[in-house]
């Protein structure tokens, strides 16, 4: 193959990947009632990391000894907010993200621009309470 034809492949190459790139998909959500938790306190911290694997395909690792405090409540469960970091949830755009917990497990983002959730394949998680 000479260099011309080999230069052509790379080429058609990297627009591919380019193009795949730009194709990602909206996040998927839903509108939900938020409930502000007023004057909360209480606040988790996770005893193990997580995995979190949204169908984006764009995964996020919720990291050990990472802390979260309670922000509100929607139809899906407790929200919570991370203490000291911030929590995105990716596909054609980057958006805001607080965690959905509901008995014990992940169950997706809450999205406080947009007012929305994002449902997650629920996932177990461990954690210990640090506030009230």
């Amino acid at each position: 193959m000479n260099n011309n034809a080999w230069s052509m492949r790379l080429l058609l190459a990297c627009l591919a990947a380019i193009a795949l790139a730009a194709c990602a998909g909206e996040v998927p959500r839903q509108k939900t009632q938020w409930q502000a938790v007023g004057g909360s306190s209480a606040e988790i911290e996770l005893t193990d990391a997580v995995l979190l694997e949204p169908s984006t395909g764009y995964t996020r690792v919720l990291a050990r000894g990472s802390r979260w405090r309670e922000a509100g409540r929607i139809s899906e469960g407790r929200v919570y907010r991370p203490i000291n970091g911030v929590l995105t949830a990716e596909g054609r755009h980057v958006h805001e993200a607080y965690l959905v917990l509901d008995g014990g497990r992940v169950v997706g983002f809450y999205l406080p621009v947009e007012q929305a959730f994002m449902a997650l394949p629920p996932k177990p998680i461990n954690y210990q309470n640090k506030g009230n």
